[in-house]
Parts: C-alpha cells; sequence; structure tokens
C-alpha cells in the first residue's frame, strides 16, 4: 500500500500542498480538528486509525514512539529542515518512493538533508 501522510500541526501547508501535487496524499492535523491535542494519545491514535504515517518536527515525540510498535510509523524531520520547505519536500518525496505502509509499521524514521 502506498505511502499515506498525517501532518501534525506544525508542518507546512506548503509542503503538503506541492506532495499532494505529485500524487502523495496528505491529511493535515489542522484540517481535522486536531490542534491542541497530545502527540502521544490522540495524534498517533489518529494516524494509526487512518492507516497514515505521522510527520513531525517533535523529536521528544518521536523518540517515546521508538519504544511502541503500535503503530503504522513515525518520521520525524530534522531541525536543519525545519525552514527548508525544498528539503522537507525532497526527502518526504524520496520517503514515500522508497517505502509502503507495510514497511514502515512500527518504526520511526528520523530523516534529515
Amino acid at each position: 500500500m502506498s505511502i499515506r501522510f498525517y501532518f501534525d500541526e506544525h508542518m507546512p501547508r506548503s509542503v503538503a500542498e506541492s506532495l499532494i501535487k505529485s500524487g502523495i496524499e496528505i491529511i493535515l492535523a489542522v484540517d481535522v480538528e486536531m490542534t491542541q491535542k497530545d502527540d502521544d494519545t490522540e495524534h498517533l491514535l489518529y494516524a494509526t486509525e487512518n492507516d497514515l504515517v505521522m510527520v513531525t518536527f517533535d523529536r521528544p515525540f518521536a523518540g517515546r514512539t521508538m519504544e511502541r510498535s503500535d503503530h503504522l510509523g513515525v518520521i520525524c524531520l530534522s531541525e536543519s529542515l525545519r525552514n527548508d520547505i525544498g528539503g522537507q519536500i525532497r526527502v518526504l518525496s524520496a520517503f514515500a518512493a522508497s517505502h509502503s505502509s507495510e514497511t514502515t509499521n512500527g518504526q520511526v524514521f528520523w530523516l534529515k538533508s
């Protein structure tokens, strides 16, 4: 199955829009009324229930999630990408092209430029 991403509320809409144009399905937390929610108990659960790989910059959350396997996957982008929209698009496009939801289950991926 193709990768589908769930962007937490800190991910830029411009990145989502570019990836959507290239055929990658993305759900943004802000579009499904998931702002101000807890990462561990609400965001991750939403992503898992909807077969989505969660994308975040939240390193502490990603670190905690490494001890869990009850999710479809989490991608944590490095701080060096925070202001690099093109870099975010490149690494997420490459990830989507090289992974399927079957290969991400229960894993945390640390992506940098």
